[in-house]
């Protein structure tokens, strides 16, 4: 199970004015305990309906029959047509669990309309080993439809008998757009369900199918993120991790001045994680002047030579979450084959460099009076990952009552949807 370290953000480490004091965090949490009781007694609840997902067993047993059912046809590629919940969730299970250079199915996440870029992709994989996962509910968002309706001409030019078996639609179980063309066209439909938004879908068909076809435990994704949410459930107060993040991310950000979130894993597997994260905190809590600290993700050790600079000696205006990861999957090590210059380097492990990197940037942070934590992941595999996308999701749950802002809608993002429609109905 996931460890959290809190050390760093307490009033001795950095400071009265740029951390909290134990006995301060100790009581906001124990107040706001009807927080997490909240979140539990309205999962039932439009939005809050993401704390059932992981008990979804008739999900998984229909993907799990998907999946096998499609051994003979043999997909070399698996072509995701998404955007943002619709991508970041899967992108990020892919980075995490598959290998690149895995014998299974590639998958690949077309989550944008830039023309070069998905070319590159369209133009360079065989049409007749590769399966597309179309991925809307309302089948009306522009930018998964614009890149469906280049597929689906190509499909249909080389297929024109049986298109439809390179295609799988992920919607609404009733309504919308696409649904209607599944209807007309037989093509085969897995549901989303309709009370979980975007940014919360991870869990269901939409990071489900597409990754099990590239061959993901996806039970163990679940079984991750139910062991997170029964140990939310058991633990109270300053016990209870995904409360005491929301504590420390709130109070820092109105009570410090830290407007700003740095989620930053020391793993390459893991980085993506920041990119559905920053949708996740973004869309959900920025909804007025008051609320919303900015999210940016990095990558240690990488960003130590381009963000820590700034972290260290610009701005005091940020919280850094890091993430460790205790036992790597693989490791790499070598003897004595180094100058005496850098000899200190000799008969070491690449993981003890780059847990080195960590703790040498975290004590600096530190040093320097910047606030941070750590979580620390026990390994990077199915269960790991599930139990992070719950802490997470629940944390932002929590975040919405502090902040008093619905974090389940995004009036902001639908007024530039508007916009862009108009635009190219006039073009």
């Amino acid at each position: 199970m996931l460890h959290l370290q809190f050390d760093n953000i307490s009033a001795k480490k950095v400071s009265l004015l740029h951390g909290i004091s134990e006995a301060r965090l100790r009581r906001f949490c124990e107040k706001n305990q009807t927080l997490v009781d909240t979140v539990f007694k309205s999962k039932t609840k439009a939005g809050y309906h993401f704390l059932a997902l992981p008990d979804a067993k008739s999900t998984v047993a229909k993907v799990k029959k998907f999946v096998a059912s499609q051994t003979k046809a043999g997909w070399k590629h698996i072509v995701l047509l998404g955007i943002g919940g619709s991508a970041l969730g899967p992108l990020a299970v892919r980075d995490a669990l598959i290998s690149p250079f895995a014998k299974t199915a590639k998958l690949h996440v077309l989550d944008n309309v830039d023309p070069a870029f998905a070319s590159d992709v369209l133009d360079n994989i065989p049409l007749a080993k590769t399966l597309f996962i179309v991925i809307s509910k309302s089948g009306t968002t522009t930018e998964p439809m614009a890149l469906y309706a280049v597929v689906k001409e190509r499909l249909q030019k080389k297929f024109p008998k049986d298109y439809q078996k390179h295609l799988v639609f992920v919607t609404d179980p009733k309504n919308g757009l696409l649904r209607e063309i599944a209807k007309a066209e037989n093509i085969i439909t897995f549901d989303i369900p309709p009370k979980i938004g975007g940014r919360f879908s991870v869990l269901t068909n939409v990071g489900l199918l597409p990754c099990a076809l590239a061959g993901v435990d996806i039970g163990g994704l679940l079984k991750g993120a139910r062991m997170m949410r029964e140990s939310l459930k058991k633990n109270k107060g300053f016990y209870n991790v995904a409360l005491k993040l929301a504590a420390v991310q709130f109070l820092l950000d109105q009570k410090k001045g830290k407007s700003m979130t740095v989620l930053m894993p020391y793993s390459n597997h893991l980085f993506r994680i920041g990119d559905w994260y920053r949708q996740l905190l973004a869309e959900s809590i920025g909804k007025n002047r008051w609320s919303g600290p900015t999210p940016i993700n990095a990558l240690g050790t990488t960003d130590q030579h381009s963000q820590l600079q700034l972290y260290n000696d610009g701005p005091n205006n940020k919280l850094i979450i890091f993430m460790r990861v205790l036992k790597p999957a693989k490791d790499l090590k070598w003897g004595n084959v180094l100058p005496d210059e850098i000899g200190f380097l000799n008969h070491k492990k690449m993981s003890q460099v780059i847990d080195a990197a960590y703790q040498g940037t975290s004590q600096a942070l530190t040093k320097h009076k910047r606030p941070n934590l750590t979580i620390e992941v026990p390994k990077v595999d199915a269960a790991s990952l599930g139990a992070l996308f719950m802490l997470f999701e629940f944390e932002i749950a929590l975040l919405g009552q502090l902040y008093k802002v619905n974090a389940f809608d995004q009036p902001g993002v639908e007024h530039s949807k508007k916009i862009t429609k108009k635009l190219l109905m006039n073009l």
